[in-house]
């Protein structure tokens, strides 16, 4: 039996579709699964930046709840597998202990998203002592998932754990499903910001750009926007207000998802500033709707545009240039860049349960399988 322990589904973040596309790639490949719940105190970020501190960690200690019931009933078995969305989990170690103490093995994988080693991210005040505690989800865990090399990269350097103990896979897409939301809209000359207006985005330094570059191209739009019921706090937002006031920028705040990706897929250029990013959702949703991201040659972002070098700025000026330079080019397609995030799902799950391998003879359940992606015999890959 495969469990699921998922990260609560909020709409503003991609924990929604995560909560959907694991169970539905079960059903998928007839993989026996359950799903551990939680019960959240909130449905939006009120404290914190990417969950709601206080409403995960309510959520989490139901799961863990739960899991300790299911063995304590009986129902792990020797081989079980558990899957943590994010191990980035106060608690989640004692997986392992319930494991070894009730003499019953299972494997543990998980995926780890940031930690209090990334800068800006908001568990970083929590560094001091939060090294421990990832120190020993790191070390709990048979395999570690990671979206990027860089993001690997930074746990060897900043913790402890064995390089072969954390693979790189990608984050999870599903191009498909996304496109098909919407009706795709014309492209519009709009240059937008999609990252969320925290800290570690570094905002202030997009809004300074759209100032610059509006004063230069008038005709242009500059958009930011947020799945929140307002864009930004404090002083940023009262800059953001302001520009708005001027004919700068256009805030579009409280939007649905499908909303945001109407406004994204109708811009020519999408661009941000963020302090790091171990993995840029917001830059792989701008490949999909072929909107051109102008992201700093830093962290993961060479990574999720295949390095292509008229995408990566260093310095303000060259942001500003890359920027004019992709508002006014007839054609640049950066949707392919996104494909490889497809296979991300399937590459988890290889890792976990191994191949699917079957040894099938009939032609028919071979071209079956093999749509769905099973690796089977060699006679059966030969049709």
């Amino acid at each position: 039996m495969l469990y699921l322990i998922p990260i609560e589904p909020l709409e503003e973040r991609y924990t929604e579709q995560w909560y959907r596309w694991f169970p539905e790639y079960c059903r998928d490949y007839d993989i026996d699964y359950s799903i551990i719940d939680g019960i959240t105190l909130v449905d939006e970020v009120q404290v914190g930046t990417f969950l709601d501190i206080n409403s995960t960690v309510y959520y989490k200690s139901e799961q863990l709840k739960r899991i300790a019931e299911l063995f304590h009933r009986k129902k792990i078995k020797k081989g079980d597998i558990f899957f943590v969305y994010d191990i980035e989990f106060w608690g989640i170690e004692v997986i392992k202990y319930l494991s070894e103490l009730n003499g019953i093995p299972v494997k543990l994988y998980g995926f780890l998203h940031a930690a209090s080693y990334t800068k800006g991210d908001f568990m970083e005040p929590c560094a001091p002592y939060g090294k421990h505690f990832e120190n020993g989800w790191l070390k709990v865990f048979d395999k570690v998932f990671v979206g990027s090399e860089y993001h690997k990269n930074q746990i060897l350097k900043f913790r402890e754990c064995e390089p072969d103990k954390i693979v790189v896979t990608g984050n999870p897409y599903k191009i498909s499903e996304v496109q098909s939301r919407i009706n795709v809209p014309d492209k519009e000359n709009r240059v937008i910001m999609t990252n969320r207006p925290d800290f570690e985005k570094r905002p202030d330094l997009t809004l300074d750009v759209f100032y610059d570059l509006k004063a230069l191209h008038p005709d242009w739009e500059f958009m930011v926007t947020t799945g929140r019921k307002k864009w930004g706090t404090g002083w940023i937002r009262d800059e953001a207000l302001s520009l708005a006031d001027h004919g700068v920028l256009t805030i579009q705040e409280g939007i649905s998802k499908d909303e945001y990706f109407k406004f994204l897929a109708g811009s020519k250029v999408m661009t941000g500033n963020s302090m790091e990013e171990n993995f840029g959702y917001c830059i792989l949703e701008s490949l999909v709707f072929n909107t051109i991201p102008i992201i700093e040659n830093k962290f993961s972002h060479p990574e999720l545009v295949d390095f292509d070098k008229n995408l990566l700025f260093d310095g303000i000026p060259d942001q500003m240039d890359k920027i004019e330079r992709m508002m006014n080019i007839s054609e640049y397609n950066v949707q392919e860049y996104a494909e490889k995030y497809e296979s991300s799902l399937k590459y988890i799950f290889r890792i976990m349960l191994g191949n699917h391998k079957q040894i099938i003879t009939e032609p028919e359940l071979c071209r079956e399988y093999l749509k769905k992606g099973w690796e089977l015999d060699i006679e059966c890959e030969k049709l």
